[in-house]
């Protein structure tokens, strides 16, 4: 026998096969989770409803307050309220660590580009310190809230990610005017991450620049701003390298600081700490909270569409996942399988039933069949019926005999038209039923010419046909072929 390889469309549709438990075990998964989810919102509802009713009233808490504050001396409290300001500090430099851009860039492969312009005023009488006055437009919200604009970057972050410096100069000798243009000079540094951002954000720069120049003409003249100088390329950025250490040792240092301050409160200490702690909170909830004159709306229990939907999908998938096991270990006959290919004998027929299958179960027998041409239940007799009469005749024989094991599982009724069509034809029938297992069938295959396997589907072993093949080979009788009963 050669080893069975598994039909994947046939397992699908074995599977599917199986829709109403498939569509059983969606159910119970939906109501077993929901129900757990319920379960579960019920306890939440029950423990908040308890806190809110054995909660302390706010002026419990101011007692309590007032209490402590005259139980702990004036360092105890001071200790206290130092810990809670370190909290807020801890809380501020680390989100500023984690999220701000430039906390971010890799200090020893910044991507870096400058850009230095010349001012040139066109008026010899025009004594403005240009460059100063560019320096100060730079440096404000208007250049860092049109970088968010145009690039996304918050405009926090844009201050440590632009540098202006900006130097003057007034056209002046031993303290007169002179016939030589007054000259500024501005300095702009972008650095960032990578170049693509670098050059996007330093485009962005310039248009601003650009922008304040034509707006700055009707204010204080004419003037040129000339670009001098482009440059990009990647350095090691150390002053950024020392920012970078110096919050993280910083936000370490806190977290220690905390940790080892907690550690060392007293009992009223620590009931200091929280009740202060929990003045905080609430102060933040109600900032966070839409504050109406409307009564609270009262908790109730619910049923969590999530966990309703993970059950339906974790019930079904187990089901699924087990037929799928039953279907690779299956030990018996397929109506699919392939005589020829499994033990080397002609398949000479399949014997299908009467379908009267509708709707779900139509369909996934269409897919269970297809590619293949489907037959009526006379037909597939039929065609069985023709199959056998060519093997035998031309091998020559006038007794054939019809073997299998089990054949009371539905496949005696086949055996019996068989028999009836044949010996109109001229041909002797023999039916054997459970040769392996019945002595008395045993012994008469001794005296048969040639044999028909004639095998229940989803009834016969494979087994069962390799120990009929081999009891047939060692007693030297022709094997005609197999029959496959649906």
């Amino acid at each position: 026998m050669e080893e069975r390889e598994i039909d994947l469309l046939d397992m699908v549709a074995d599977i599917l096969s199986h829709w109403r438990g498939l569509l059983v075990a969606v159910m119970i998964g939906a109501f077993l989770m929901g129900g757990l989810s319920y379960v579960k919102s019920y306890r939440n509802v029950k423990n908040t409803q308890l806190v809110e009713e054995t909660g302390l009233e706010e002026e419990t808490v101011e007692n309590q307050l007032e209490q402590l504050e005259e139980d702990l001396d004036e360092s105890q409290r001071a200790a206290v309220l130092t810990i809670i300001d370190d909290e807020r500090e801890f809380v501020w430099k680390d989100k500023y660590s984690r999220e701000a851009t430039s906390m971010q860039i890799d200090p020893l492969n910044v991507a870096q580009r400058q850009l230095v312009y010349q001012i040139k005023t066109v008026d010899d009488n025009q004594h403005q310190r240009l460059g100063a006055v560019y320096g100060d437009i730079l440096n404000n919200v208007g250049l860092y809230n049109w970088v968010e604009e145009k690039t996304g970057i918050p405009a926090a972050d844009v201050g440590t990610l632009v540098l202006i410096s900006a130097t003057s100069s007034t056209p002046f000798v031993n303290g007169e005017l002179t016939g030589v243009f007054g000259t500024d000079s501005l300095k702009i540094t972008v650095i960032q991450s990578d170049d693509e951002s670098c050059k996007k954000l330093t485009d962005e720069v310039k248009s601003y620049v650009e922008q304040q120049r034509e707006s700055l003409i009707p204010k204080v003249g004419e003037h040129e701003l000339i670009l001098l100088s482009e440059s990009a390329g990647t350095v090691v950025d150390t002053g950024l390298m020392d920012r970078q250490v110096s919050y993280g040792n910083v936000v370490n240092s806190l977290r220690s600081t905390i940790a080892s301050a907690k550690v060392g409160f007293s009992e009223d200490q620590q009931k200091y700490y929280d009740l202060l702690t929990r003045e905080e909170i609430d102060k933040e909830e109600v900032d966070q909270k839409d504050i109406t004159e409307n009564q609270p709306e009262i908790a109730v229990p619910s049923v969590s569409k999530k966990y309703t939907l993970l059950g339906a999908f974790l019930f079904v998938f187990v089901y699924a996942g087990i037929l799928f096991v039953v279907y690779l270990f299956n030990s018996k006959l397929r109506v699919s399988d392939e005589l020829q290919n499994l033990y080397h004998i002609p398949q000479i027929g399949v014997v299908v039933k009467d379908s009267k299958k509708k709707h779900v179960d139509k369909w996934i027998d269409d897919l269970r069949n297809y590619g293949k041409r489907k037959f009526t239940a006379e037909q597939s007799m039929e065609l069985a019926f023709v199959a056998v009469k060519i093997a035998a005749i031309k091998n020559k024989l006038n007794d054939i005999c019809l073997m299998g094991c089990n054949l009371g599982a539905g496949a005696d009724t086949v055996c019996a038209n068989l028999k009836s069509a044949l010996e109109k034809e001229g041909i002797n029938v023999t039916v054997l039923d459970n040769v392996l297992y019945n002595a008395e069938s045993m012994e008469k295959v001794d005296g048969m010419t040639g044999i028909v396997l004639v095998e229940k589907a989803g009834s016969t072993l494979y087994s069962e046909i390799a120990s009929e093949l081999a009891l047939l080979k060692r007693q030297g009788i022709e094997v005609l072929g197999g029959i496959i009963v649906e």
